[in-house]
C-alpha cells in the first residue's frame, strides 16, 4: 500500500505537469511525492535522509516559476545531492571506479552547455550540473545489491534535469513543453529507484 501511494502522486503529478491548466492541484500533488517515498522507504541513512529533504524543498520552490525560485530550487537540490554523493560514496567499492573519470568529464562538458545557455543563472547552472554529475559518478562506483537500481535511478535524475534545463534555456516554446512532460515521469522513477536501490543493499 505504501509503495501504490507513492505511484499514484508521481502519476498524478507526472499528469498534472503535462497538462495545461491542471497547475493548481501541483501544490498538493508535487508536494505529496517526497513524504511519499519516505513512509515507502525510509531513509537509514543520513546522506539519504538529506537528500530526501532537500528534494522535498527543491519540489516546493520550484512550483515558482520566478528566477529566485529557481535559484532556490536549484540550492536545495544541490544540498540533497551532496547528500545522496555521501551516501553512496559510503558504498563504494575501491575496484569498481572506472567510470568514474568519463562521467565526470561528460558532466563538465554538460554543465559548460547549460551554464552558457542560462545566461545570468549560469554559475550556479554549473555547479549545480556538476555535482549531479558527481552524483552520478558515485553511484556508478557502488557494490551489492541493488547497486544497478541505484545507478539507474541517478541517471535517470541527470536525464530529468537536463530535459528540465533543455526547456527552460535552450529550446523553443513547442518543444519545451514536449521536453517538460518528461520531467517529473523521469525525476519521480530516479527518486524511487535510488532510494530503494540503496535500501535494498542495507536490508
Amino acid at each position: 500500500m505504501k509503495k501504490q501511494a507513492y505511484a499514484v502522486a508521481a502519476v498524478a503529478d507526472s499528469i498534472a505537469a503535462a497538462v495545461r491548466g491542471a497547475k493548481p492541484v501541483r501544490p498538493v500533488t508535487k508536494t505529496a511525492l517526497m513524504p511519499a517515498l519516505a513512509v515507502a522507504s525510509p531513509p537509514r541513512d543520513p546522506g539519504m535522509a538529506v537528500g530526501l529533504a532537500g528534494s522535498w524543498l527543491g519540489d516546493v520552490a520550484l512550483l515558482g516559476d520566478s528566477d529566485r525560485a529557481f535559484r532556490t530550487g536549484l540550492f536545495s537540490f544541490l544540498v540533497a545531492h551532496v547528500g545522496y554523493t555521501a551516501a553512496l560514496a559510503r558504498r563504494s567499492s575501491p575496484g569498481s571506479r572506472k567510470a568514474v573519470v568519463p562521467i565526470v568529464a561528460a558532466s563538465a562538458a554538460g554543465a559548460a552547455v547549460f551554464a552558457r545557455a542560462a545566461g545570468p543563472q549560469g554559475k550556479p547552472v554549473g555547479l549545480y550540473a556538476l555535482t549531479l554529475g558527481t552524483m552520478v559518478a558515485a553511484a556508478s562506483t557502488a557494490r551489492g545489491a541493488g547497486a544497478r537500481r541505484v545507478l539507474v535511478g541517478a541517471t535517470l535524475f541527470a536525464v530529468s534535469d537536463a530535459l528540465l534545463g533543455a526547456s527552460r534555456f535552450v529550446l523553443g516554446e513547442r518543444a519545451a513543453r514536449v521536453a517538460s512532460a518528461g520531467v517529473m515521469p523521469t525525476y519521480a522513477a530516479a527518486q524511487w529507484l535510488l532510494h530503494t536501490g540503496f535500501e535494498k543493499a542495507n536490508g
